[in-house]
C-alpha cells in the first residue's frame, strides 16, 4: 500500500488482568471490526476506573483496513465494563 502505514508486523500486549477483563467484555458488544490491544496507556479513577487502551482496529471488509485507535473504557463501581470512546489515532 503506497503512503499508508503497514500494521502487519503490530504484535498483541499483555493487558493487566482488570483491564483484559474490561477489554473482554466491551468487546462482544462490537460488531464489524476486530481489535487486538497494542498498549495500556493507565488508568482515571472517574465513577469507577477508566482505562485507556491503544489497539489495533481491523475492520471487517474485502480489504480488511487497519488502523491504530485509543480505547477508553470504564468500569463502573457495580463492576459493570462499557466503552466511554474510541478515536483514531493520527500518525
Amino acid at each position: 500500500m503506497i503512503g499508508g502505514w503497514n500494521f502487519d508486523d503490530v504484535k498483541s500486549c499483555k493487558l493487566p488482568q482488570k483491564v483484559a477483563s474490561a477489554f473482554t467484555s466491551v468487546m462482544g458488544e462490537l460488531t464489524g471490526a476486530d481489535y487486538m490491544p497494542v498498549a495500556y496507556l493507565g488508568s482515571q479513577e472517574v465513577n469507577g476506573m477508566n482505562y485507556c487502551v491503544l489497539a489495533l482496529q481491523t475492520i471487517i471488509s474485502l480489504n480488511s483496513d487497519k488502523r491504530l485507535i485509543k480505547m477508553i473504557i470504564n468500569v463502573s463501581p457495580d463492576g459493570r465494563a462499557s466503552l466511554v470512546s474510541v478515536s483514531g489515532i493520527a500518525i
